[in-house]
């Protein structure tokens, strides 16, 4: 990464550190992850079980959210400001001034889930405490697959309206209606759909992979079985290719987009 890449990263950074949307979306993840915690200890023996289950619920709801948010007006907003422009004829690769907004973007996020689960672990013993500082790292690889698909939104869009509107329904789509989908082609099929198609089905959406992988971690495979709830995870190869997938296809489309537009002009 160049020099001027590396300006970007920090100006990034920067600007969405002092971002009021930003800054009030983090104090609503600390106070959720502090009361969760908070509610776990109460529960004396189970607060483990409690805990972690419950910051992973509330993590597959919020990060998406956030993290599309901060994506959606990487490019669009400067497009709208008229400095585009400006930003591709610097002396930098238009794919390394993509990358260079996203990154800036995911350390801001990175810092925002390690404050709020940072946090919460105040009001733990030190065995869940390590329960809920391991999530950091997953927690963030969620928010990159969703930040990553929030920047080709914004490539793609020339209103910052239009990218929210879009950011929004994309929310909706992988969190609560893909899941909804499922369900209802189960019912439509009489249960006819197996076991195996259902979870691989599940594990493409990066929500359902961030949320199936964890909760067999923290509570174990056999306790989701007493449920009633088969799971077969990918195996890691999978699971990474999965990951990676969700990261680098967005950010290649929105860096040709980028590219169109650089040649265009």
């Amino acid at each position: 990464m160049t020099r001027v890449a590396f300006a970007i990263v920090l100006h990034e950074l920067q600007e969405r550190s002092r971002d009021r949307w930003v800054l009030v979306v983090t104090g609503l993840f600390t106070l959720l992850a502090t009361g969760i915690s908070a509610y776990g200890v109460a529960t004396e023996d189970y607060s483990a079980i409690v805990t972690g289950p419950s910051l992973v619920t509330m993590a597959t709801f919020l990060v998406p959210l956030v993290a599309l948010v901060l994506g959606h007006e990487a490019i669009v907003g400067e497009r709208e400001r008229h400095t585009l422009g400006l930003l591709l004829s610097l002396p930098v690769h238009r794919s390394e001034v993509l990358l260079a907004k996203y990154t800036g973007r995911l350390l801001a996020l990175g810092l925002s889930l390690a404050l709020g689960l940072g946090l919460s672990c105040l009001f733990l013993g030190p065995g869940q405490r390590q329960v809920v500082l391991g999530l950091i790292s997953p927690t963030l690889l969620l928010g990159a697959a969703f930040l990553s698909v929030g920047v080709w939104i914004s490539t793609a869009c020339t209103r910052t309206a239009t990218a929210a509107c879009i950011a929004l329904a994309t929310w909706f789509l992988l969190v609560f209606i893909y899941d909804l989908a499922l369900l209802a082609s189960l019912v439509a099929t009489d249960g006819a759909l197996s076991q195996d198609t259902i979870t691989w089905a599940v594990s493409l959406n990066p929500a359902g992979l961030y949320r199936m992988t964890l909760m067999a971690e923290l509570i174990g495979v056999s306790s989701l079985q007493e449920l009633g709830l088969t799971v077969a995870l990918p195996g890691t190869i999978k699971s990474v290719a999965i990951w990676v997938g969700w990261v680098t296809i967005p950010l290649a489309a929105g860096s040709y987009q980028l590219s169109r537009e650089g040649s265009g002009r």
